[in-house]
């Protein structure tokens, strides 16, 4: 496995590099272009108020973390500039990997609901859960259930795929693109954030990818967690990740997207078919002093290129000043 490379201030400090200007100027010519944005960690705010019994088990210390902090770094000004541009550019398909909420609340839910109709029709947006989306043990009518049009397959993918009972893998194809939707998201004990994919949902993603590569289909595989071994520590990591990693170097993907590490990260490794990029998009309502960008979604550009794939990656970031969004990176993330 090649190693991830994250970029730091300085590298976000060149708005026009190079590598832009030569990207754009030497574009093959492609056909079926489909626009895949994703973002994550949304951590949706203003938090509405909780009660006394709200404020059991872990909650009471989400509940002061976010008064003494996180609510000044998860900003719903920085989210909502960021969602406006990302909408104006009318990609094909959203994807958001989790953490739309903060603890748990049945209300954070009804909002986060109302947000994902914001961004666009359950058919243009996918979303998983994330962490937070299972802070604490809540039965899906009170919780995710909310997001079910945003959590299912699609005609075309149950097509190719039938969902399993416990709902994940679900799949959505688009064309010659097939996004493969995963659940990292279980309740944890107090100070721990880690996932879990299960025996069970490993299995159905194994056959959901070789079955896509079958068909000839570029997978996207959505996940919360950062799905490599190494990527995050063991009290925020996925807990199988080494066997996560196997699946997908038996099996093959093209690109594997998440969050959780409220990081930009690319990495590559070989599969049987070829290379897989896996890349983590930072926060999308963060704001952080002296952190340029902060707040952060990717477009990717996927089209087929003869007997092969080109995907593209825009990064499109929060300004300093708050009040609009640039493009901060762009890179072939593929071309064969």
């Amino acid at each position: 496995m090649r190693p991830c490379a994250g970029r730091g201030p300085r590298d976000f400090a060149r708005a026009k590099s190079p590598l832009v200007s030569d990207l754009a100027s030497h574009t093959p010519k492609i056909s079926s272009l489909f626009t895949l944005a994703h973002l994550s960690d949304i951590h949706l705010s203003p938090m509405p108020r909780a009660r006394r019994r709200d404020l059991l088990g872990k909650r009471v210390l989400g509940y002061v973390n976010w008064h003494r902090g996180r609510k000044l770094v998860h900003r719903r000004d920085i989210l909502d500039v960021l969602t406006r541009d990302l909408v104006e550019r009318e990609p094909d398909h959203i994807a958001v990997t989790g953490d739309l909420v903060n603890l748990g609340l049945p209300e954070e839910f009804l909002l986060a609901a109302e947000w994902l109709h914001h961004l666009g029709p359950p058919d243009r947006v996918t979303a998983i859960p994330g962490n937070h989306d299972a802070y604490v043990r809540l039965h899906p009518e009170s919780g995710t259930g909310h997001w079910r049009p945003f959590m299912e397959a699609n005609e075309a993918g149950e097509a190719l795929i039938r969902t399993p009972p416990t709902g994940f893998p679900f799949v959505r194809r688009f064309g010659d693109v097939a996004l493969v939707a995963l659940s990292s998201a279980i309740p944890t004990m107090p100070f721990i954030a880690a996932g879990r994919l299960g025996s069970e949902q490993r299995a159905f993603l194994k056959l959901a990818l070789q079955e896509l590569g079958r068909a000839g289909l570029f997978r996207v595989v959505l996940i919360h967690h950062p799905p490599l071994p190494g990527q995050a520590s063991w009290r925020r990591g996925l807990r199988d990740a080494k066997a996560m990693m196997s699946i997908l170097k038996e099996a093959g993907a093209e690109l594997v997207l998440h969050g959780h590490n409220h990081e930009q990260t690319v990495c590559e490794f070989d599969t049987v078919t070829g290379p897989a990029v896996v890349v983590g998009v930072p926060s999308a309502s963060e704001a952080v002093s002296g952190r340029i960008p902060a707040a952060r979604y990717n477009e990717y550009r996927i089209a087929r290129v003869g007997n092969g794939w080109r995907c593209e990656m825009m990064g499109r970031a929060v300004a300093d000043t708050a009040a609009q969004v640039w493009e901060c990176e762009r890179r072939l993330l593929r071309e064969s």
